[in-house]
């Protein structure tokens, strides 16, 4: 679970910043913005879970 947590927040930190940003006209939508804010939340999510997989790796063979 410990392993989980940081990409879980970075997550959610993108998906709020992909919110509050302004939008073009016709795409204010929070749906919208939530739909768009996934390309990019998902590869941030995949990057600081291999991160954190490879953090939590070397600190138990140390």
């Amino acid at each position: 679970m410990r392993l989980m947590i940081p990409p879980l927040i970075a997550y959610i930190i993108v998906c709020v910043i992909a919110v509050f940003i302004p939008a073009s006209e016709g795409y204010h939508t929070i749906l919208w913005k939530l739909t768009i804010g996934q390309i990019y939340a998902l590869p941030t999510l995949l990057i600081v879970t291999l991160a954190s997989y490879y953090v939590n790796k070397r600190k138990s063979h140390c």
